[in-house]
């Protein structure tokens, strides 16, 4: 059976630790209102466990979740995308949650619209919303961690019911509100469906937070449970086993500008 959830995001950015609230729109499958639609022939999503010292610069993150999307429709963002998330403990906050904090892609439209939908995240930050506008230290203070790249530094791919993923050159991802960086190295992943029918509608709420962009995303997904294999050679992994892995066949999202 078909479900809906709604993921309320929790965003911390130095001193910034808000949540969003849920918000629903009214027709989530003929999306009148909607400003943008993208349709998927693919995506994989998986968890793996991070190596200790992994990230020095995030010592308390444990895992690594890495989202993959195909996109063929339409043709204005033909092209893949790869994002990753952190399970960490934010600064000012006392618990772990999932913090987004890159987004690989290939098709410069869609990048466009992606730093809109991270706006105010570790992934695309604008260090104007804390009052910071003046060059050099606006520069220096915002980071701009969705990266453009070309198709042959980025190639997700679906094969029958399974998803094969390659990121060929490492990125830097850069702090918000400080000059630190890290480093998103190289790395594959696969995924391969097993079983478990996934059918579900997700609305993900970006805002509450300084510099949010103030709309919703609804995911509509079709596919399979996964199993994963993530090999990285810059921490010592090789086929080691990715956990909540899953990937689907037919995808939709429907992004509903801020109210």
């Amino acid at each position: 059976m078909k479900k809906l959830e709604i993921l309320v995001l929790t965003m911390a950015v130095f001193m910034l630790f808000a949540a969003c609230a849920p918000v629903f729109a009214k027709n989530m499958h003929m999306p009148a209102i909607a400003s943008d639609v993208v349709y998927l022939s693919g995506e994989g999503v998986a968890i793996v466990d991070l190596p200790s010292g992994a990230i020095p610069l995030k010592p308390t993150a444990t895992k690594m979740l890495i989202g993959t999307h195909i996109d063929v429709a339409p043709a204005k963002y033909v092209g893949v995308r790869l994002y990753v998330e952190l399970w960490e403990i934010p600064p000012t906050a006392t618990s772990y949650s999932w913090q987004p904090w890159a987004e690989v892609l290939t098709n410069p439209a869609m990048a466009l619209l992606i730093r809109q939908f991270w706006g105010g995240t570790a992934a695309e930050f604008d260090a104007a919303v804390y009052g910071i506008t003046a060059e050099p230290l606006h520069t220096m203070m915002s980071a701009d961690n969705v990266f453009l790249v070309g198709a042959n530094q980025l190639t997700v791919e679906r094969h029958g019911n399974n998803i094969v993923v390659n990121l060929a050159t490492p990125q830097t991802v850069k702090e918000p509100l400080s000059t630190s960086t890290w480093i998103l190295p190289a790395f594959s992943m696969k995924l391969d469906a097993y079983g478990g029918s996934v059918h579900k509608e997700t609305a993900y709420v970006m805002s509450g937070w300084p510099g949010a962009w103030g709309g919703t995303l609804v995911a509509e997904q079709k596919g399979f449970n996964a199993n994963g294999a993530f090999t990285c050679p810059a921490w010592g992994l090789n086929a080691v086993s990715m956990t909540e892995g899953w990937v689907t066949m037919q995808s939709k999202q429907t992004f509903y500008p801020p109210p």
